[in-house]
């Protein structure tokens, strides 16, 4: 079991404390994001721990009671933790198979379906996009698939994120050299210009992409979507909350709308209506063209 104690610094203050939880102020802390913001936090007692005090450090926080205190007063304050505490793991083309089908299946039969040569207001969510590199893929997939041409104006990607900070790292564009390298050479020297040793995204793809402050476990509409990348985000919310969100992306994709998750998730819901196509260990859901079309599977 742990323990909950100060460690300070000398009198002249020279250190800061540190406080260290009890567990079961860990465990209450568990249960207040899970009812605020539906998200589970699976980090073992020490991690958790750890990350925790770090947010106390940030905050200027004295103790964990404190911190619990505040989280019951403000709604700020819950998502400003979580985005200290989320992860947000990312890379470019993360889930391959997904990124092929998206390039060389989904998007062809949109072009067509949409308004011809122009697509037309064709719209894809990333949502959960954290530092950008999905958000970023999915624009080069779009490059990619329209051959570098026509794409600014007639493609909308909007990538959202609960994380403040993550957003403004995807909203610069800047990338270190090295998170680029299992991306094809050809496609990097289309799409980004060197800075340093950082990559910048060209404009043709950086237009491409809004991104959005968003906290998943609360309702925002923003629109219907053609595509919406939910990658590698469920498994991070409460039961409750993943059955809530899945019904919410069923009702923001468009018919005929396609809906990606990560390699190996599953839909959380039976009470939605999805077609799946089994590539590998990636499958991909469409909602129904018929709006009251009910199974597909």
């Amino acid at each position: 079991m742990s323990t909950s104690f100060n460690v300070g610094g000398d009198e002249g203050g020279a250190k800061p404390f540190r406080t260290f939880a009890l567990d079961h102020e860990l465990s209450e802390l568990r249960l207040m994001m899970e009812r605020q913001g539906g998200v589970l936090l699976s980090d073992p007692q020490d991690v958790l721990s750890s990350k925790v005090n770090e947010y106390l450090e940030l905050r200027q926080l004295k103790s964990v009671a404190d911190l619990l205190g505040r989280l019951q007063t403000s709604d700020t304050e819950s998502e400003t933790l979580l985005a200290h505490l989320l992860d947000g793991e990312t890379a470019f083309f993360r889930h391959p198979m997904a990124f092929s089908v998206f390039q060389k299946q989904v998007l062809p039969e949109l072009f067509v379906r949409k308004t011809g040569d122009s697509v037309s207001g064709l719209r894809i969510w990333s949502a959960g996009c954290s530092t950008g590199e999905e958000a970023y893929s999915i624009g080069l997939s779009v490059c990619e698939a329209m051959n570098g041409a026509r794409a600014a104006g007639s493609v909308h990607i909007v990538a959202s994120d609960v994380r403040q900070d993550a957003l403004a790292v995807a909203e610069c564009g800047v990338f270190p050299r090295e998170t680029l390298q299992g991306v094809p050479l050809a496609m990097v020297q289309s799409y980004f210009e060197s800075v340093g040793a950082h990559l910048l995204a060209k404009p043709r793809l950086r237009n491409l992409i809004t991104f959005a402050q968003m906290n998943l476990a609360r309702p925002a509409f923003l629109g219907r979507f053609d595509c919406i990348f939910c990658m590698d985000v469920l498994p991070h919310f409460s039961s409750a909350q993943r059955v809530a969100l899945t019904q919410r992306l069923h009702l923001y994709l468009e018919p005929g709308g396609y809906l990606f998750l990560g390699d190996g998730e599953k839909l959380y819901t039976a009470d939605v209506a999805f077609h799946s196509d089994k590539h590998r260990n990636f499958t991909l859901y469409r909602k129904p063209m018929a709006a009251g079309a009910r199974s597909g599977r």
